[in-house]
């Protein structure tokens, strides 16, 4: 052997071959720490490897809602999941919606005869209080008062203290705009009202209005397909769910992702991303590659995500203004005003007040709505005065009663405002 070609393979090829031995050996040892996860191709440290199952093999069986939630006691009551997250039945339409005239075991949450999270019936042309203006509010679980007492929500404390506004809470936990929307619809014509109100939280809702399958972007254990709606030259287009109940979905797909449910995803949902759902040449077969497909997977979510908050015509962005202006035009036409209130949760606060160039974009997402003419009232500046007084929710999540009352107060003041103009 030439000199040449014994410093050729002492530069490339030695290290070639330790780099060859070194991934055999971190894939003997991969795979044997590799546990069955129950949701696809297993869990290595913690990691799920892709590809991961979209629906699993065997549909768990439904949660009580009067189970008791783990060890929560408030004043000597066990509080159950019923309490926390309200009482829901399917939907066709919406996924899921709650149950009209429920009540959780211990009272915590109650609903009327439109699954309004409110005490009194409002449906067959009830109108509100001599003098008061129904307002009718629609979002996802911080406008449900989600964790609280139904005497605790912000909805209610702002009735108790601005009694001239009626307002009626249709908040459902893990909705986005879109279902807001269809719920907005489904009840309209059923109840007198003067306005409409949607409570929007930019990064609680923007992503979840290009998403249909939420165990998709969040480890939630959901697996209906709902319904969203697609950004299209004059508006939004609604995109149906091709199932009308989660029972359907896990017969469709019992045996792996259908070829159905896999073009639907594919074309509607931004969080089916390939590296994570779909098989590739390395992590069909190797946890080394698997391991790489989760990271490049993982990314994607992270830039999708980033994007649908950070640029202005994101889709979810275009989405979003597009089913606003959507329900405005429906509401002005039977002569009912609309708004959107701009809820920061409680990381924005404080990211807000840390970082001044994120209190600056979130000005500028609030001036783009107004500049396309929506009423809007911003919560920031007002929640960042009194950040050090917010306290959470029973189960240490979303806004507690203090923090309620605080919103209660700010949006009591302008809404009171707005409806006198």
């Amino acid at each position: 052997m030439s000199l040449r070609s014994t410093r050729l393979l002492t530069c490339v090829g030695l290290p070639t071959l330790a780099a060859i031995a070194a991934l055999v050996l971190f894939e003997l040892f991969a795979s044997m720490l590799t546990r069955d996860s129950g949701s696809g191709s297993g869990e290595f440290l913690g990691v799920l490897l892709p590809p991961r199952q979209v629906i699993p093999a065997e549909r768990r069986s439904s949660v009580a809602m009067d189970e008791p939630f783990g060890e929560l006691v408030v004043q000597g009551v066990q509080i159950t999941r019923g309490d926390l997250w309200g009482i829901m039945r399917e939907d066709p339409n919406l996924g899921y919606v709650p149950t009209e005239n429920s009540r959780s075991l211990n009272g915590w949450w109650r609903s009327n005869d439109l699954g309004a999270r409110h005490d009194r019936d409002i449906g067959s042309g009830q109108a509100a209080e001599p003098g008061a203006s129904r307002v009718l509010v629609f979002g996802e679980s911080f406008t449900q008062g989600s964790r609280l007492p139904q005497e605790e929500t912000w909805i209610h404390q702002m009735r108790v203290a601005y009694p001239l506004l009626d307002a009626i809470n249709f908040g459902v936990d893990g909705y986005g705009m879109a279902q807001s929307l269809l719920r907005y619809q489904s009840v309209s014509d059923r109840t007198h009202h003067d306005a409409v109100v949607f409570v929007f939280l930019p990064t609680a809702n923007l992503w979840r209005d290009i998403n249909t399958i939420r165990s998709l972007a969040e480890p939630w254990d959901s697996f209906a397909v709902l319904p969203r709606y697609l950004p299209v030259t004059m508006g939004v287009e609604l995109i149906r769910s091709p199932y009308s109940n989660v029972a359907e979905v896990f017969r469709a797909n019992q045996k792996g992702l259908s070829s159905d449910l896999r073009s639907h995803l594919q074309r509607y949902d931004r969080f089916y991303v390939r590296e994570l759902f779909e098989p590739t040449a390395l992590s069909a077969h190797f946890v080394t590659g698997k391991l790489v497909a989760a990271y490049l997977g993982k990314r994607s979510v992270q830039r999708i995500r980033s994007e649908s908050f950070y640029e202005a015509d994101s889709e979810a962005w275009r989405t979003v203004r597009g089913i606003f202006a959507e329900t405005a035009a429906q509401a002005q036409s039977g002569g009912i005003r609309f708004a959107v209130v701009v809820m920061p949760t409680h990381d924005d606060v404080e990211t807000a007040i840390r970082y001044p160039e994120f209190d600056e974009h979130w000005g500028r997402m609030v001036e783009r709505l107004r500049d396309e003419g929506l009423v809007t009232i911003d919560l920031l500046p007002d929640l960042a005065q009194v950040s050090s007084s917010l306290d959470y929710g029973y189960d240490g999540s979303h806004y507690g009663p203090v923090g309620s009352s605080h919103i209660a107060s700010a949006v009591g003041k302008k809404l009171s405002s707005w409806m006198q103009e």
